[in-house]
């Protein structure tokens, strides 16, 4: 686990050894134990490494045997081993390190060797011999890759933060997805000229300064052919989920854990995993109650159960440390997540999460409204008057896109206009099946704020998170099979269930008010007005932070 930080340019005017290394000391929570710079005439490349696989010091950047490739590397392929084993004796590996698997089967196979990784994983490749550098980010978008470019240089980076270094921090105005998210999503980021680089994407860059942008990895370009067969189907996701568990728990020297929110997710990896340590947070409030199920997870793997109890004064400690390493002001769950690895960071370097569950397996409970179209459609006596559930109910897309605005103004058209064009791109590329569109519209934009997160909040605290169910194996899994499995007798994530029911306690899989590790803030300040939770309050109070912290200017 590392930052990774480059500056691109022919301009004799940069001194960009000293702008990376400067870049890189901003991450240094990202890699505590190595940092190495690599210069060669208009490429600079860094990275800081956090050991978790081997606890040996090693020459980073990596190059290869003839110095043609190097590579700066962050995160975790978990299949390496395989890959590596692939190529004999054809290579001298001096490493046991992951990221010289990437340097090799690079040089093995070119860019067709991205779509290889079974894992989580930003990393920049620079081909001597091309004189063209390669920026990749994972499939999932589980490891942050940010970049910026002028006339004159190219520049990328783990986290925003370190641009600042020879940037001034400046607001996006055109930035809509956060009115539309409280989050920016896709491209474009709160910072003017600075952006993401996508879930599934690379980039090349010419010495010239020619940039181009290429895909993949995506979803619907990876779905494959699943019989609907249900005990198939049931037995050979378990084994899948087992497996891509299991793969997890590899490839490490250190005790690992994981998190309990009281929810299947969690649940389901603790007792298959069965970690070294089990974290859960509570509040002592009955609807952020968790603690009665996290016990239950506890007791069916023998494991001791580590309690949390963050406060109102925890909040107020911690919320310019949070927003600080968040880049980008965040809600939600950000702040439970702050005060559990406060206390996991003392005992582990991994945890195990469930992110992706919800979207992959259709958990969330507003997937409902759409189901019910489905559920209409399939009526004997409307099956020919198709057109009039169309003229009735219209676009699926334009009302999903209704369901997940988070505008403070719901009639605001540049917000209304953006969603719907994202969530018509989505839906028509997972053939308007409903169930399916939702799930990966929301892997593309709201999962991204989880993400970025949980990368962020573990890393501020050098710990590495793995989340099992964004193997992309589940995940072109879960979006083949038939939806009705998803979503099913008013259920959601049926089939998830179902499974889990083998594993753990079947309290767990019989909730339907999970709550996760939202934190009671409204209530601790006054914003819970009349009894509702309100989210406009908490969005004001961190916005505000994040232009404090980062001396945004024009901000709106």
């Amino acid at each position: 686990m590392c930052g990774i930080a480059g500056f691109i340019s022919s301009d004799p005017k940069y001194d960009s050894a000293k702008i990376v290394r400067e870049m890189l000391a901003t991450m240094r929570h990202r890699g505590p134990d190595q940092t190495g710079v690599y210069k060669d005439g208009f490429v600079t490349l860094g990275m800081t490494r956090l050991n978790i696989v081997d606890n040996e010091k090693h020459d980073i950047p990596y190059e290869s045997f003839d110095k043609s490739v190097t590579v700066v590397y962050n995160g975790e392929i978990y299949n390496h081993d395989s890959l590596r084993g692939a190529y004999g004796n054809r290579y001298e590996f001096k490493t046991k390190s992951d990221a010289e698997t990437v340097l090799y089967h690079y040089i093995g196979k070119g860019v067709k060797s991205f779509e290889d990784y079974n894992g989580m994983y930003a990393f920049a490749l620079y081909d001597r011999r091309k004189k063209e550098v390669f920026v990749v980010r994972d499939k999932a978008g589980e490891k942050p890759l940010y970049y910026c470019r002028t006339e004159s240089f190219f520049a990328f980076a783990s986290e925003i933060k370190a641009f600042f270094v020879f940037l001034k921090p400046v607001f996006n105005k055109e930035c809509v997805s956060y009115s539309a998210y409280e989050f920016n999503v896709g491209e474009e980021t709160l910072f003017k000229n600075i952006y993401s680089l996508l879930p599934g994407e690379y980039l090349s860059i010419n010495r010239a300064m020619g940039v181009r942008k290429n895909k993949y990895w995506k979803i619907w370009d990876n779905l494959i052919d699943i019989p609907d067969n249900l005990p198939k189907i049931e037995k050979n996701l378990t084994e899948l989920i087992v497996d891509a568990i299991k793969l997890r728990t590899k490839n490490r020297v250190h005790p690992y854990g994981t998190f309990i929110s009281g929810g299947v997710d969690s649940a389901l990896i603790a007792c298959i995993a069965k970690p070294d340590y089990l974290y859960t947070c509570h509040y002592a409030m009955d609807d952020y109650n968790e603690l009665e199920y996290a016990k239950l997870v506890s007791k069916k793997t023998k494991k001791r159960l580590i309690i949390v109890s963050p406060t109102a004064e925890d909040f107020k400690r911690t919320r310019k440390s949070i927003i600080y390493h968040l880049d980008t002001p965040c809600t939600w769950t950000s702040f439970s997540l702050w005060m559990l690895l406060e206390r996991a960071h003392k005992d582990v370097r991994v945890i195990l999460s469930g992110d992706g569950a919800d979207e992959i397996f259709a958990g969330y409970h507003r997937y409902h409204l759409l189901h019910h179209d489905d559920q209409v459609r399939q009526l004997k006596a409307l099956e020919k008057y198709s057109y009039l559930i169309d003229r009735y109910y219209g676009s699926a897309a334009k009302r999903y896109a209704k369901l997940v605005n988070r505008c403070e103004n719901r009639y605001d058209t540049k917000v209304i206009q953006y969603l719907e064009k994202i969530m018509e791109f989505y839906f028509e590329k997972m053939n308007n099946n409903n169930i399916h569109a939702m799930g990966v519209a929301d892997f593309y934009t709201s999962m991204q704020e989880l993400l970025q997160f949980a990368d962020r909040i573990n890393m501020s605290f050098s710990v590495e998170n793995r989340s099992p169910f964004l193997d992309y194996r589940l995940i072109q899994f879960a979006f083949s099979i038939p939806a009705k499995y998803k979503l099913r007798n008013g259920t959601t994530k049926w089939i998830l269930k179902r499974i889990a029911k083998k594993f753990i306690p079947v309290e767990i899989t019989e909730r339907i008010d999970k709550r996760g590790f939202s934190a009671p803030v409204n209530r601790w300040f006054g914003w819970d007005k009349k009894g509702k939770y309100d989210r406009s309050e908490y969005k004001r109070a961190v916005y505000n932070d994040w232009k404090k912290v980062f001396k945004v200017a024009n901000t709106r």
